[in-house]
């Protein structure tokens, strides 16, 4: 009976997070990230990133698999493949601990095709971390995917940001004291348990759960940029099964999926404000391989507040729209599809300024990793079209419309598309390149010389705009200044 009712529960999840919002405007869980640069690492935070319901405010690295400063660079690289460079990335002191025997393996292992520059500079971790909770209105799940010293040091540095904690999940050994993650730093765990901040330990009890050649095949099928992270970052590692086993179990990995399903794990196991958590023995793997794939989808998913799904039939569009419909969709996802289809409804022809606008949205929450409603917006393109017509792309992208108060029009007007984008103290710049702004302009003006505005001047636009919503990249056609 209990088997059954198990898997009931996992059908339903499934569907919750399937149905699930993408980057919802108000996600549930505020996180922030500590790492130590482990392969499974990469693939919870890729999790986390990908996960709909999450919102994460920032990542430090720590001592452990690899130093904290390691740590750092395999996360900015990851961030940056995933244009998730708005995310900070702190970097946290090292401990009088020796680095492991897989430390080699740790780093020979790439997480993203962008590397960082070695000069680069990080924030110390406590530094970063008191700026994400100044001012943040909501309540910060700790997440630890190594040792404690970034999260001790902080909470020695300002015991007064306890408050403002919700909850650790921590992975590490059910047998506290036999984990790597707590011998990593022995005395961090030992302070962070007086303080009574709900801490929940989850480990893997289970010899079954392998990140083997099924568990990659299976990824390898999902059509998502996160899975396909995942798989590429794993074909560096060229090894036997036996050392898949060894060294690729689902450790890290569970945390996300513990967010996500609290249900399929066993809670029971508590002392004073210590909580053990570990997956229900009769959970198949399969199911759980089934979760974590669903959990890297919803992230890529449209958000809708009408549609159940976002109409994709390529008979509901027009011809001139259809034609481009399948690759650009593959070229640039849905969720870039639905804000320019939403836009030229709204706008009420297929325009190019409104097209280079949402696009320029969608680069912005995709900067910071956010859904819509969650940006504040200055826009440089006054009230005038046709160059006015950006900002209606920018408010269906962003979701910050007038109506919402999320964006302003400044009296202050450029010539190439602009605006200024910000969440929670960080602001950048984010302008159309000349060269494309310079083209637009030239055949704007060459339609208006040969047909004056007539009806055969809309359909030229509309072309054209048709022309640059399935050709312009948006990684390619903007550049962004960090403020």
């Amino acid at each position: 009976m209990k088997k059954y009712i198990i898997f009931i529960c996992i059908v339903l999840l499934s569907m919750q997070i399937q149905t699930a919002t993408a980057h919802s405007g108000k996600p549930k869980y505020h996180i922030i990230i500590d790492s130590d640069g482990a392969i499974d690492d990469m693939r919870a935070i890729t999790m986390f990133l990908a996960y709909d319901d999450v919102q994460v405010l920032g990542i430090t690295g720590s001592q452990g698999s690899v130093q904290p400063y390691s740590a750092a660079m395999k996360i900015t690289s990851l961030l940056s493949d995933f244009h998730h460079q708005g995310i900070p990335v702190g970097v946290g002191k090292t401990v009088n601990s020796d680095l492991p025997e897989w430390n080699d393996f740790s780093e020979s292992i790439h997480w993203g095709g962008n590397i960082p520059d070695r000069s680069i500079q990080f924030p110390k971790a406590i530094d970063l971390m008191n700026k994400i909770v100044e001012d943040y209105s909501e309540k910060i799940i700790l997440i630890a995917l190594g040792g404690l010293t970034n999260y001790a040091e902080w909470l020695k540095n300002k015991p007064e940001n306890i408050q403002k904690i919700e909850r650790i999940i921590w992975y590490n050994d059910k047998d506290i004291e036999q984990g790597f993650n707590y011998q990593i730093d022995k005395n961090s765990f030992d302070f962070i348990k007086t303080l009574n901040i709900p801490i929940q330990i989850v480990s893997n009890t289970r010899s079954d759960l392998i990140c083997d050649t099924t568990f990659l095949n299976n990824l390898q099928n999902v059509n998502t940029i996160y899975s396909k992270q995942i798989v590429s970052v794993h074909k560096q590692v060229q090894a036997s099964e036996k050392r898949l086993h060894d060294n690729l179990q689902l450790w890290d990995d569970l945390l996300p999926l513990f967010l996500s399903c609290p249900i399929i794990f066993n809670t029971n196991e508590q002392k004073d404000n210590i909580t053990y958590v570990f997956l229900e023995k009769q959970i198949p793997k399969a199911f759980i391989t089934e979760m974590i794939t669903t959990l890297l989808i919803s992230g890529t998913e449209t958000n809708n507040r009408v549609f159940h799904e976002f109409p994709v039939d390529t008979m509901l569009y027009k011809k001139s729209v259809a034609k481009i419909q399948t690759r650009t969709i593959e070229d640039f996802g849905l969720i870039e599809w639905k804000a320019i289809v939403m836009t030229n409804e709204i706008h009420g022809h297929t325009g190019i300024y409104s097209i280079i606008g949402a696009k320029m949205g969608i680069r912005a929450c995709e900067y910071f990793n956010v859904g819509i409603n969650n940006l504040n917006v200055i826009s440089f393109a006054g009230k005038k079209p046709p160059l006015s017509c950006f900002n209606d792309g920018i408010q269906i992208s962003t979701g910050a419309t007038i109506g919402q108060g999320l964006i302003e029009i400044s009296d202050t007007i450029y010539t190439i598309p602009t605006a200024i984008f910000e969440f929670h103290h960080q602001r950048i710049k984010i302008k159309l390149k000349e060269s494309i702004a310079q083209k637009m302009q030239e055949d704007i003006k060459k339609g208006v010389q040969l047909y004056n505005f007539s009806e055969q001047y809309w359909l030229y636009i509309e072309e054209l705009a048709i022309q640059y919503w399935a050709n312009y990249d948006r990684y390619d056609i903007f550049e962004i200044e960090k403020l």
